[in-house]
């Protein structure tokens, strides 16, 4: 796709919002932005953290672009198996923006023991991607999110985002600064079970009973382009970015 069409190809994007929207803050999410601290945010059906050295500009671009990509990702793919469509309308729309992501097919993961946890299993993808210097970030994240209590709204969001009753999807993403830009590390997993999903990310079950499919990727973002259709984005989210993005104290 051509710089100069960014502007037209986003106005034209057609946007389905998740189920559930994150409790209103005091604060909007550009002012939660911070730069020098790691953080991480609930961002509709996905977790995005940041590791200290990347500034606030790119997290914000990060944020906008993972978030327009699935809204639109929602609307030509609403259905829940739908979910492989899905993805890939969702890499499609973030290259249009201007990431260029590697190419990677999902694979099975295996658990060692008996005891099938869906949190070993995002430790485990991303920790042979990133590498467990990045990876303590997420970490951190999912003790904050673990010691969150059950009827918090923005766990109980996230929950009907993310899952039905034995299907699930859900994202990781761990942002750092490579080169002079912003790189992710994007983790896709896909959750499926006899049994009854509930707190889809520290899931257990028996691994005969539970799949997990993950497909891990790299990106990078080519912010000469996004900046062209950056405002353009702003402006076609809205208020979309109170509503469905919020921050996790870590």
């Amino acid at each position: 796709m051509q710089d100069h069409d960014i502007d037209q190809y986003i106005s034209g994007l057609s946007l389905q919002e998740p189920v559930a929207g994150f409790p209103k803050s005091r604060n909007p999410v550009t002012e939660q932005v911070a730069e020098g601290i790691e953080q991480s945010f609930l961002n509709a059906r996905s977790l995005v953290s940041f590791v200290s050295e990347v500034n606030g500009q790119r997290r914000k671009d990060v944020l906008n672009s993972v978030l327009i990509a699935q809204l639109a990702a929602n609307k030509a793919h609403p259905n829940d198996d739908q979910v492989l469509e899905w993805y890939k309308t969702f890499i499609e729309i973030l290259n249009k923006l201007g990431w260029v992501i590697e190419q990677a097919e999902f694979s099975e993961w295996k658990a060692k023991g008996s005891l099938f946890e869906v949190e070993n299993a995002i430790i485990d993808v991303l920790t042979a991607a990133f590498g467990g210097t990045f990876v303590s970030v997420i970490k951190k994240t999912l003790s904050a999110i673990k010691d969150l209590a059950d009827s918090n709204g923005k766990i109980t969001a996230f929950e009907k985002n993310t899952h039905s009753v034995q299907k699930g999807a859900f994202q990781i993403g761990i942002a750092k600064e490579e080169n002079e830009t912003v790189a992710m590390q994007i983790g896709t997993f896909l959750l499926t079970s006899d049994n009854q999903i509930k707190k889809i990310l520290f899931f257990k079950s028996t691994k005969e009973s539970t799949k997990l499919n993950y497909c891990s990727r790299k990106g990078t973002l080519n912010e000469e382009m996004y900046a062209k259709g950056r405002d353009a984005v702003v402006a076609k989210l809205g208020d979309r970015v109170t509503e469905f993005v919020t921050e996790i104290d870590i």
